[in-house]
């Protein structure tokens, strides 16, 4: 998870609408190695342009997205603020753990892998960060990208479902040609989308992702792989996020993290649905407060582009 500095919090979004439609253009990589570049659509480039101009909060939303209240067991540099209350999830064969994992990929500068966390969104569709995907530092690609769902340690027994091989992987085009040397500049784009070469998700289930215009104060919900935890086990957390920590194109809150913990979806319960409903995507930990970025309805419809 990448740590934000002063430099870093005082990056500004695109005003620019072409550059900002330009932004949402999706820039991937299949396992065989072939580049694939897709524009945005028409209707993508409307929500864009209409976002330009959307209030930043919705400090009315409705109290229909609370604390999860299955996430008991049995059912299916760190930055900790306070008390370290995060939680180990025992059980993963369970939903909605079981839709959630453990994602490795390979350096192509060092050779060496590196680990986040992941969500199942649909029958191949993995959702998580796009740092996790793609290296600043190298210019370039990460590559055999895994994902474990319910992962519950560090050793092939303690993977419930087995492992699975990427087919191709995507991040926003904003996310690389926006970025100016630090972080910061990029993290409105730091969102990331991976389908499997298999449908896993009819078996194991998936979260709803969602934007709600008027989310206001709400619960969230973060389940991950966070690396100061012993190697592949998985961990809860939730805390409050407040309406005025809410903006168009990020959130923060005070959910316990650490590096490892990148890619967790940032889910609410809603009570009206009976439903787990991811809002954000858990990128970044600095002294004051932890960031997702938001699930506003550009991020949605350009995940819905791609999904699978």
């Amino acid at each position: 998870t990448p740590k934000l500095t002063d430099e870093d919090s005082r990056a500004a979004p695109l005003t620019d609408e072409k550059a900002a439609v330009k932004s949402y253009g999706i820039v991937g990589r299949s396992a065989d190695g072939k580049e694939i570049k897709i524009e945005p659509s028409e209707a993508l480039r409307e929500l864009i342009i209409k976002e330009l101009n959307a209030p930043a909060n919705g400090a009315d939303g409705a109290e229909r997205k609370t604390e999860d209240p299955g996430l008991g067991e049995g059912e299916a540099g760190r930055q900790v603020f306070g008390p370290d209350d995060r939680e180990q999830v025992r059980n993963t064969k369970t939903y909605p753990f079981s839709a959630i994992g453990y994602l490795e990929a390979k350096s192509p500068k060092t050779g060496s892998y590196g680990s986040c966390s992941a969500t199942l969104i649909g029958p191949r569709t993995v959702l998580t960060a796009a740092h996790c995907l793609y290296s600043h530092e190298d210019k370039d690609w990460l590559s055999e990208y895994l994902f474990v769902p319910g992962l519950n340690g560090s050793t092939a027994d303690d993977a419930p479902f087995g492992a699975f091989a990427y087919e191709s992987a995507y991040v926003l085009q904003g996310f690389i040609d926006n970025y100016q040397g630090y972080y910061g500049s990029v993290i409105p784009w730091d969102l990331g989308i991976i389908t499997l070469k298999q449908d896993v998700g009819t078996n194991l289930g998936w979260l709803g992702y969602a934007n709600y215009d008027d989310l206001g104060d709400f619960t969230a919900n973060l389940v991950g792989y966070p690396g100061d935890k012993p190697m592949g086990t998985m961990w809860k957390a939730n805390c409050e996020v407040h309406a005025e920590n809410i903006g168009q194109e990020y959130l923060q809150y005070d959910c316990d993290t650490f590096p490892g913990s990148s890619g967790s979806s940032v889910y609410a319960y809603d009570n009206s649905s009976k439903q787990r409903i991811i809002t954000g995507v858990n990128v970044a930990e600095s002294p004051e407060a932890n960031t997702a970025v938001r699930l506003n309805a550009a991020n949605v419809q350009w995940i819905n582009s791609l999904y699978k």
